[in-house]
């Protein structure tokens, strides 16, 4: 039956109209109406599109991922970060840092969207993949045909929507239903179930400053928006995702944020590091409770000792911050 669902998918592929909005079928995984978002603990990458600069300026430069659907379909990757940077008569492209740490594996935002939408697309049954989207524009200045991009949140969702068709993102208004914010939304009804999440994306403004402030300004639920917003507090009307570079300096806030039913994002090592911390600090994010661990080596490098290995996960295992009676790894996805 599975085999067959994907050859249906493949078809529609191939004449040009993408899967079908209503999704491909009944779900291959029996848990898909009891487990939820929260309940799960997956590999990201930390600047996902990186690739090391010929003469790096600083250690934390030091390291390349493969393109994004390769670490989706090799490395079991479930979360993306983008640093984004707005150029005149382009519009948002990807990269770290202008001039000096500019090699990117997609150049143009909606072509690294368009990867991962191909490859999504490909594998109906997938997790839902976090993208969380940063704003890069502070050093723009280094180069003057990029513009900042304040308030031009507008167009980046057009973006968006040009590659992810509406029903395929996860948006805080279906998060927060009837509720007055996403806090109290979170704490009635929870996420919403895998179940109903696979195959989707979820998008995510990784800001707590300026750009946060304007996103939300018209709006501090996020009624109408495409996007989540790193939040700082719990009581924050937008809180829902969270972002914690160090989660083992802070390990009982985040233990407490899982617990709230909140989901965290955290970096989990550094290309900076060296391999005994940075096997320390996965070891310390893992047993906090993170749902997403940001890495710089997501796959094994030469001549380095560490690498992320997620125990008993392919890609992703249950939280062992939020457990959930008889959950599995292969109850979450299995790509056995």
């Amino acid at each position: 039956m599975y085999r067959h669902l994907l050859f249906a998918m493949s078809l529609f592929a191939l004449m040009g109209c993408g899967p079908p909005e209503e999704g491909p079928g009944p779900s291959p995984y029996e848990r898909d109406d009891v487990l939820r978002l929260n309940h799960v603990q997956a590999k990201g990458t930390h600047n996902s599109y990186h690739l090391e600069p010929a003469n790096p300026l600083d250690d934390s430069h030091l390291y390349s991922h493969a393109s994004l659907d390769a670490q989706l379909s090799d490395h079991g990757v479930r979360q993306f970060e983008l640093d984004l940077h707005y150029r005149e008569d382009v519009g948002f492209e990807v990269f770290h840092l202008p001039l000096i740490d500019d090699l990117t594996t997609c150049q143009r935002f909606v072509e690294c969207l368009a990867l991962v939408e191909a490859w999504s697309d490909a594998n109906p049954w997938h997790l839902p993949i976090l993208i969380w989207l940063e704003p890069k524009d502070d050093a723009d200045i280094l180069d003057e045909t990029l513009l900042g991009f304040l308030d031009r949140y507008d167009e980046l969702e057009e973006e968006i929507l040009s590659v992810f068709s509406r029903p395929r993102i996860l948006t805080p208004d279906e998060v927060r239903g009837g509720h007055e914010d996403l806090p109290a939304a979170l704490a009635a009804a929870g996420w919403p179930t895998l179940g109903a999440l696979r195959g989707r994306v979820i998008f995510s403004l990784l800001d707590s400053g300026s750009h946060r402030d304007s996103y939300t300004a018209a709006a501090p639920n996020l009624a109408d928006r495409l996007m989540f917003v790193a939040a700082s507090s719990p009581t924050d009307p937008f809180a829902a995702m969270f972002k914690i570079n160090d989660a083992r300096g802070e390990a009982d806030r985040v233990r407490d944020l899982v617990t709230d039913g909140f989901i965290v994002t955290s970096n989990v090592d550094g290309a900076s590091g060296d391999a005994t911390d940075n096997a320390a600090k996965l070891d310390a994010s893992l047993a906090a409770g993170v749902h997403y661990g940001s890495s710089d080596y997501p796959t094994p490098v030469d001549g380095y000792a560490y690498w992320f290995d997620l125990p008993g996960g392919n890609p992703a295992r249950c939280n062992p911050v939020y457990p959930v009676t008889a959950c599995a790894p292969e109850d979450i996805e299995d790509l056995d």
